[in-house]
Formats: structure tokens, C-alpha cells, sequence
């Protein structure tokens, strides 16, 4: 049949199909899918690990991604070279190559090499102030001093952030990306200061008839300037007494340091090779410690962005060092904030001392940190736990007086006995030590008294009979002296046996105290975060193995690790790493991302699949056999069916984001918002309390730091005064409405959503079997000689599909997890509409002003609340619907990639089609094509060899992070790992009995 027949005839073909239903029974397309042969299955490890645990497919999946990545960069540079040998584009030397083909392989492998390193899964570290954040940092990355420790604001309140440097550049190793505040930021946070100085000076100078109401301000305004001051000090060269005595103003100050306005809103870049010089050039950027130039510029810098080759970053973790709730600064507040939304495991730290004497160590994040957790769906043990730190900060002594447990633990009291009998032996063969060497000092006194003498007994014989008595009397006494040294090294000996006895008695007693307390703060912090998380019914319903109320609680000590990873002497109770529990730690933030990890892998392994296959599919012999059409005869034929079939697949696709579009996690909404106006009154109620959080606490806060707080539209704001109590307005009055939406929003997001996603995808696959059938049908009728070549394609149509899926997949998922940037929108939007309500009540002067603001904020929020909480419950649907309705355009651009991947690999099976093109083509060209599918096929192979029977050996799936069994803490103290030191051996300290 002729061609224009035949294209004639399938155009029909394709109208009488448009005129039939568009419903497609499964059935029928199982009937379809039956007549294309089968074809053998993947036999490649990667692609058959479905029934292996977690921890060995991510590791199979990530030495499968390495390997084609390693074998896909030298094919790429073969075929780049080959097609640049064959002419300019558009020559039919270039067409016959495969040149376009080609360029857009070349093109897509750069761009899943991209996609591979893109890949950032956000762990948050966050505590507060001396918890041992810093320390704990430097251990997980194995670098001991990387980032600088410190107890003060400055090492708290920067957000700074670590991941993996892919510049392999000499000199490159170490990168730091320094961003600065913008100068609006450091203007206002001067104007603060500079205001609160002159309102102090002006209390001192004001009538008050109650004095103590003075001093009471006056301290409250210190504690606010206090806050800032040492900032203003620090940066711009001022003291606090010159602010207040002298008329500085924002303009005067700005313009005596020129230096320091030009970097504002800047960003800067530094490199090194050395750990050691790195760490102290970006140390003045983390810490008080003045840059080279003189600069203290730790106020000033708004996120310090770090790149280093540490193991546990290599495969997508980004550690985050974060300010906790409760010591976010203002102007840092939104740094952080973007952060804690995108976060995927949150870990707390808190200090062992601490965590014994508070309550617990969960509430370090404070109420808000918790349900925004909750409402992130996030508030479980896969990505939640807890760290508690400087588990070595202890008196062994006082804790097991005052320890209950310790009290009644057998082993610690038998231990007890014996280091108190070794003790006093040990002090007993010490004292008889001093005694023999106050004994053996006395001998070589008298020793060196009789040879001076023997010495002056010179001349006459009765001189020398003296002499020679003298002489006998001092070989006796050196004989006996010889007899106290043999007595002294004896005696030396066990007292330096004792000594290790005592420092192992020691080590294992403290090792003994510390895994007591730490058994203590885990089944505390277990209590109450299993009482905590008992709030989330729904969910708990939904997947009880994540919701079972328990939360991973790591007992860790950086300082011991540091000192062992420097091969210093190990802290007592600590003999090796393992003991110290960061490795314990390590492991599980390997283990925690696994299932992100798996995800991205899967996804970049469906796009080298695919690249293999096309170019393997490339790389055959010339055989295809002869037709009577040219490629693009038949290409143009089949372009109707992709035409037809991106279009189906699109509006099934889309059908199913309008039936979306029609759910919503925001139900009910005039039920929910009845509510506000009682919550909202009695939110108002406690804000002029010093201790708002505490329903019990009846203790007014001064109208100081109230004024101060409206001044600021409502907070946040941190006192530097006992209990550092944290102020949010904003956050307080709509956190209790956002709690009533918390089971309807978890269901919604965490399980109604996701359910959406097999009958889409089940669509999909129906359309896209018919899609493959059509496609063949019309190469039969048209090319039936490649059809076996068509036929071999059926994995890598499929791989397709599969892919295809995953977009849908990926899509859904997109919209549960930009829940963490929806909820956040309503406090956003009370924050915003309360600004005119804090500065009405800032227009109240005079007398009684502190109360009569009180009763204005009351009664303006309950006239206001309902429409507040309207407007603010109306902005996250919109923010909701927004993203949803994203969703046609997105799956359009899915299906349209789809169809596109089908064309392109269709047309690398037609670049070898032998038809009246290729016989008129150039034969020098045709025979470069030969060659290089010869070189490139050689390359394919090894490909696909290493793929079948990867080597396991060299595996690099984040094992020496992850590491095989369980790296936890050892339950019993090994004596054989803890001795004396014998001396430097091969590059470090030798210990006696071990490690």
C-alpha cells in the first residue's frame, strides 16, 4: 500500500476511535497489553530488591546510580566527539549519526547529574543556649573543630547550615558562603536600641512617687537594652555609656562607618584545603572573634552556608544548625523559620543536667515548635528524636548520694567497695612512698656530708685512719641506699599499678553513673512524649507502627569523641567511640533519611534506565532490515498517536485534579471559626503576664517590657531576664485555633490525599497499554522488519510508564508536604492584622495606661477576632487552593514529558533504519557511525555488567555512616579498651590493654 494510503486509511482509523467512548475497561486492556510479546524481565540488582530490607536497597540503589553515572560520563564524551566529527548540524551526516538524538541524550544526563546533586534532605540540630549544638555538630561531621563552641548569643542566634562540596577544585575543599543582614534590618534593630537608651535616661529623670516602680522599670529597660547593646557595641566601635551621654542617631552612626554599611546585604565566598586554617577564617562570622580587618561581625551576618567533604553529608543530608524557639532572634526569626518549615528529621538537643532537672527534654521546643511538628506531620520516631548531651558532665560522687537508682543499683555499690579498699591501699603505699623518699633524701644527704669531710681529711696518718673510717661508713650507707631505691621502685611500681587500678575502678564507675542517669532522662522523655503525641488519635489509627508514642532519645558526649578523633587519652568512661554514643547518633541520621534517599534514587535511576536503554538501542549493528519508507515518513505517521495520547492521558490527569480540587483540609469552616472569639479574649487575657505559657502563674509582667512588645507588633521577643520567657502576640492568640484543626488537617494530608494517587495512576496505565498497542500496530502495518527491535522495547516503554507514575506520585506528595508552608500563613495573617489594634493601644497615654491598653486589646479583639481569624483561616485556603490548582498544568507538562521520552526513544530505534535515506547517505559518515556504536556498545556493556552484579565491596550507600548492625552504646564496660598510655606509636598514642 502506498504511503499516503496507508496515512490516509490510519487517520480514519484514528477519527472512528474518537467517536467511541472514552472509557477503557481494564479488562480490555489487559486483552491489549496480552498481544504485545513479553519480554523477559529486568535482571539488573538494583531493579530486583523489592523483598531486600531498607538499608540494602538504598545501598544497592546508590552503587547503581555511582556506576552508571561513572559509565555514562565516558560515553558521553565519546558520543559528543563522534558527532562533532560528522559536520554542522542539520547535514545529513549529522541526522544519519543521530546527532539531535544524541545532543538531547547528552543533554538529559547532565541534567539528572544536576537532579542528583540537588538532592537536600534538611536535619535539623536545635537547642538552646550552651546545650552543646556546636559540639555535637563537629562530632557528627568528624571534624573536631570545624565550627567554633560557645555559651553566647553569638554562636546561638545565626543559622548556619552544612552540606556536601561537590567542587572537587584544588584548593576548593572548604567552602563557606557568608550572607549579611540587609541594612533595613540592622537600621531598625539600631533605631530599638538607640530609642530604649534615651527612654531609660528619660525614667531616671521622671517623678515617680512610688521609687520601687522606678527601679522596676528601669531594670525592665535594661533587660530590653540589653538584648541589643552589645550588638550596637560590638559592630559600630560604641560603649553603652557614650550612647546614652551622647546624641547618636542611626544617620550619625551609618556614617562614621562607611566599611561596614558596604557589605550589608552582600554575600561572601571563602575557600580553603585546611580544615584547621578554615575553621578560624570563618570562625569571626560564627562567633565574637573580630575578623582580620577588626570587625566583631557576628551581628551582622544573616546565614553562613558551609560545604565540606564529610561522610555523612556525601548522599544528600544537609545538617542545620539552628537558634531554638526560645532563642530566635528577631531579625534572624525568618531565616530560621523557612528552615524549620522544610525540615525532614528534627533533632533537640538538651543537656543531661538539664534534661534530669526539667520536666523533660521534649519541651525544650516549646508549645509552638511542637504542633507546628504535629501539623507537619512530622512529630514521629522516624523524624523526631532526641539528643541529650554532655552525658560526661557529671560528679559521680554526689550522684550516687543523691540518685535513687543509683542508691539501689548492686553492681555501682560492689564498685563503691572496692574502689574505697583500693583507695586506701592505693594511699597507703603512697604514704610509705613519700616516707621512702624523705628516707632516701636524708641518705644522700649524709652521703654527700661524709664525702666532703673524707675529702678534708688529708695529710698525716691519723687524718687518713679518720679518712678511711669515714670512707667505710659511707659505703655502708651507700649500700643501704641502693637497698631504699630497689625499696622506692617497688613501691613506685604499685603505686602506679594502683593508680590504673583506680582509673579503671573510676573510668567504670563513671561509665556505670552515666548509663544509669541516661536510662533515667529516656524513660522520662519517652513518658511524656508518648503522652504528647496521644493527641494525634487519628493518625495513631491510621499507622501505629510510627505513632506508637515512642521517640528515639540519644545519649551523647561530642567532648569524649572530639578528644578520641584527636587520638588524645580518653575521658573516664569513655574508652572508645562507640562509648561515647555519637556513631549511635550518626547511624540513626543515616537511617532516618533512607526512605528520602530511596525516593530521590528511584527517581534518578528510572532516568539512567532510560538513558541506557535508548542508547543501547542506539548502539546496534545497522540490521534493521529495509523498508519502503524513510524514518521521517513513519515518524510523522506515529505522530498522531502521541498526539492523541498525550492528550488522553493529560485530560484523565487532569479529571482527576478536579476531583481533588473538590477536597479540601479546611471543612467546616464556619463551625471552626465559632470558636475564635472566646479563644481570642481569653488569648488577650493572659498576654500581660510575665509567664503567659503557664496558666497557674499570676505574676504580671512590667509595663515596660508590654510597651515594648507592642512597639514591636506584638513579638516575638526574647527577655534576657530569669526563665528567658519568650513573648509572641501573634503566635499565642492563633495557636489554640490551629490546634482545633489539627486532626482534620493530619487525616486530610496524611491520608485522604495520598488515596488519590492509586486510581490516578491505574488510569493512567490503562491509557498508556492502548497507547504502546497503537504504536505498534502502525509500525507493523508500516515497518514490520523492526517490529522484534519495537517488541524489545517493551521494558523500556514500561520503565516509562513507571516513571510516569512517579511524577503523579511526586505530585501528590508536593502538595502534602507544602502543608508545612500553609499552616504558618495563619499566624502570618493575625501577625499582619493585628499591627493596627498594638498600635491603637500604643496611642493610649497617661495615667493607668498599662491597664487601660489591656482592656483596649480585650475589647478590640472581641469585636475584631471573627474577622481576623476569617481573614486568616481564608488565606490558607487560598494558599491551598493555589497549589492545587497547579496541578492540571503540572500533569499536563508530566504527560507531555511522557510522550516526549517515547518519541525520542522511538527515534533511536529508527536512526538505523536501512531505507532509501540511509542507502543514499555518505558512506564516510556511515562508517563513523559504525565505529562509534562499536566503541559506545563496548561501553554499554560494562554498563549494563556492573548494573547485573554490582560490586558490594566497594559499595558507598552511606555504610561508614550507617554502619552493619546496631552502634549502640555497650551495656557492660570493657576493661581491654581502656589502659595507660605507652607512648606515640605510628602516628598516635599507644594505650595499654586497647584502643
Amino acid at each position: 500500500m502506498p504511503f499516503h494510503r496507508l496515512l490516509r486509511s490510519s487517520f480514519r482509523a484514528i477519527k472512528q476511535e474518537g467517536t467511541r467512548s472514552t472509557v477503557i475497561k481494564q479488562e480490555e486492556a489487559a486483552q491489549v497489553l496480552a498481544s504485545t510479546p513479553a519480554q523477559p524481565p529486568r535482571d539488573f540488582a538494583w531493579n530486583n530488591c523489592a523483598n531486600k530490607d531498607l538499608r540494602t536497597r538504598v545501598a544497592l540503589k546508590q552503587q547503581a546510580v555511582d556506576d552508571a553515572f561513572s559509565h555514562a560520563r565516558q560515553l558521553r564524551d565519546q558520543l559528543w566527539e563522534g558527532i562533532q566529527s560528522v559536520g554542522p548540524d542539520h547535514s545529513t551526516a549529522f541526522e544519519l549519526m543521530g546527532g539531535y538524538e544524541i545532543r538531547a541524550w547528552i543533554q538529559e544526563l547532565i541534567d539528572l547529574e544536576y537532579e542528583n546533586q540537588d538532592l537536600e534532605i534538611l536535619v535539623g540540630v536545635a537547642g538552646v543556649t550552651g546545650a552543646g549544638k556546636t559540639s555535637l555538630l563537629n562530632a557528627i561531621l568528624e571534624y573536631p573543630e570545624l565550627l567554633p563552641s560557645s555559651n553566647t548569643e553569638a554562636a546561638t542566634a545565626t543559622v548556619c547550615r552544612i552540606a556536601w562540596n561537590y567542587d572537587d577544585t584544588e584548593g576548593h575543599e572548604l567552602r563557606a558562603d557568608v550572607k549579611f543582614r540587609s541594612k533595613e534590618a540592622i537600621v531598625q534593630e539600631l533605631h530599638d536600641v538607640l530609642t530604649a537608651v534615651k527612654d531609660r535616661k528619660a525614667l531616671r529623670e521622671q517623678y515617680f512617687e512610688d521609687e520601687d516602680k522606678r527601679t522596676q522599670a528601669i531594670d525592665e529597660m535594661t533587660d530590653i537594652i540589653s538584648r541589643g547593646i552589645s550588638k550596637i557595641c560590638a559592630v559600630w566601635g560604641l560603649d553603652e555609656g557614650e550612647i546614652e551621654d551622647m546624641e547618636h542617631t542611626v544617620e550619625s552612626v551609618l556614617a562614621d562607618n562607611d566599611h561596614i554599611v558596604n557589605i550589608l546585604g552582600r554575600e561572601m565566598t571563602m575557600y580553603s584545603s585546611d580544615s584547621d586554617s578554615f575553621a578560624a577564617e570563618v570562625k569571626p562570622y560564627l562567633d565574637s572573634t573580630p575578623t582580620p580587618e577588626g570587625i566583631t561581625a557576628w551581628p551582622l551576618i544573616e546565614e553562613v552556608r558551609i560545604y565540606v567533604k564529610a561522610e555523612i553529608l556525601k548522599h544528600g543530608i544537609v545538617l542545620v544548625d539552628l537558634p531554638g524557639l526560645s532563642d530566635m532572634v528577631e531579625d534572624r526569626s525568618a531565616v530560621a523559620e523557612g528552615y524549620y518549615q522544610n525540615l525532614a528529621v528534627t533533632a533537640i538537643v538538651t543537656p543531661a543536667i538539664r534534661a534530669v532537672d526539667e520536666k523533660t527534654g521534649v519541651k525544650l521546643m516549646g508549645n509552638h515548635q511542637e504542633l507546628r511538628m504535629q501539623l507537619d506531620g512530622k512529630y514521629h520516631k522516624d523524624s523526631f528524636c532526641v539528643v541529650v548531651s554532655k552525658i560526661d558532665d557529671m560528679d559521680c560522687d554526689a550522684f550516687c548520694k543523691g540518685s535513687k537508682e543509683a542508691r539501689q543499683d548492686a553492681q555501682l555499690q560492689v564498685e563503691a567497695v572496692e574502689i574505697k579498699s583500693v583507695s586506701n591501699r592505693s594511699n597507703e603505699t603512697h604514704k610509705e612512698l613519700r616516707i621512702a623518699e624523705r628516707k632516701l633524701e636524708a641518705m644522700t644527704r649524709k652521703s654527700d656530708s661524709l664525702k666532703s669531710k673524707i675529702g678534708a681529711f688529708r695529710g698525716d696518718d691519723k687524718k687518713q685512719r679518720k679518712a678511711a673510717k669515714l670512707k667505710a661508713r659511707r659505703t655502708a650507707l651507700m649500700k643501704d641506699r641502693t637497698k631504699q631505691l630497689t625499696i622506692i621502685r617497688n613501691l613506685s611500681n604499685e603505686a602506679a599499678q594502683f593508680d590504673r587500678t583506680m582509673t579503671t575502678l573510676e573510668s567504670r564507675r563513671k561509665f556505670r553513673c552515666v548509663g544509669i542517669r541516661n536510662q533515667y532522662i529516656k524513660k522520662r522523655i519517652q513518658a511524656d512524649f508518648a503522652r504528647r503525641q496521644r493527641k494525634l488519635t487519628r493518625l495513631a489509627q491510621h499507622n501505629r507502627q510510627r505513632y506508637d508514642g515512642s521517640v528515639p532519645v540519644f545519649p551523647v558526649c561530642a567532648a569524649a569523641f572530639r578528644d578520641l578523633l584527636k587520638n588524645k587519652k580518653p575521658m573516664p568512661g569513655f574508652p572508645s567511640k562507640l562509648y561515647t554514643g555519637v556513631p549511635r547518633l550518626r547511624q540513626w541520621l543515616g537511617e532516618a533519611v533512607f526512605v528520602y534517599r530511596e525516593e530521590h534514587l528511584d527517581s534518578v535511576l528510572r532516568g539512567l534506565q532510560r538513558l541506557y536503554d535508548g542508547i543501547k538501542c542506539w548502539s546496534d549493528d545497522n540490521s534493521r532490515g529495509r523498508v519502503p519508507f524513510s524514518r521521517k515518513e513513519i515518524e510523522t505517521l506515529l505522530q498522531s498517536s502521541h498526539a492523541k495520547y498525550q492528550k488522553k492521558i493529560g485530560v484523565a490527569l487532569i479529571r482527576s485534579a478536579d476531583e481533588i480540587q473538590r477536597l479540601s483540609p479546611l471543612r467546616n469552616k464556619h463551625q471552626k471559626l465559632a470558636s475564635c472569639k472566646p479563644m481570642a479574649v481569653q488569648a488577650a487575657s493572659r498576654w500581660v503576664y510575665k509567664y503567659p505559657d503557664d496558666p497557674n502563674s499570676t505574676k504580671k509582667m512590667n509595663w515596660n517590657t508590654y510597651d515594648t512588645i507592642l512597639k514591636k507588633d506584638g513579638g516575638p521577643f526574647q527577655s534576657t531576664g530569669a526563665g528567658r520567657p519568650f513573648y509572641d502576640f501573634p503566635l499565642a492568640l492563633g495557636a489554640p485555633f490551629l490546634e482545633t484543626l489539627r486532626d482534620d488537617w493530619l487525616g486530610f494530608f496524611q491520608v485522604e490525599l495520598p488515596k488519590t494517587e492509586e486510581p490516578m495512576m491505574a488510569k493512567a496505565s490503562t491509557i498508556w497499554v492502548r497507547y504502546l498497542h497503537e504504536l505498534r500496530s502502525h509500525i507493523e502495518d508500516t515497518a514490520p522488519d523492526i517490529i522484534p527491535y519495537f517488541n524489545a522495547t517493551h521494558n523500556t516503554l514500561h520503565d516509562i510508564e513507571t516513571e510516569l507514575s512517579g511524577k503523579i506520585s511526586s505530585s501528590i506528595k508536593s502538595i502534602s508536604e507544602g502543608s508545612s508552608q500553609i499552616h504558618p500563613l495563619f499566624i502570618d495573617s493575625l501577625r499582619t492584622g493585628l499591627i493596627p489594634v498594638f498600635h491603637e493601644a500604643l496611642e493610649i497615654k497617661g495615667a493607668g495606661q498599662f491597664a487601660h491598653r489591656q482592656t483596649h486589646l480585650r475589647t478590640a479583639l472581641a469585636t475584631t477576632s471573627p474577622h481576623l481569624f476569617n481573614k486568616a483561616y481564608t488565606r490558607m485556603e487560598t494558599a491551598y487552593k493555589t497549589r492545587v490548582h497547579a496541578l492540571p498544568a503540572l500533569f499536563q507538562r508530566i504527560a507531555q514529558s511522557a510522550v516526549r521520552q517515547v518519541t525520542t526513544h522511538i527515534g533511536l530505534l529508527l536512526n538505523n533504519l536501512q531505507s532509501h535515506d540511509s542507502r543514499r547517505a555518505d558512506r564516510t559518515a556511515l562508517g563513523k557511525k559504525v565505529r562509534l556504536q562499536r566503541a559506545v556498545k563496548a561501553g554499554v556493556l560494562g554498563w549494563g555488567a556492573v548494573w547485573r552484579a554490582p560490586d558490594l565491596a566497594g559499595c558507598d550507600g552511606g555504610g561508614e555512616v550507617v554502619g552493619e548492625g546496631r552502634l549502640e552504646i555497650p551495656g557492660e564496660f570493657v576493661e581491654a579498651v581502656w589502659g595507660w598510655c605507652e607512648g606515640w606509636e605510628g602516628g598516635g598514642w599507644k594505650w595499654g590493654g586497647g584502643e
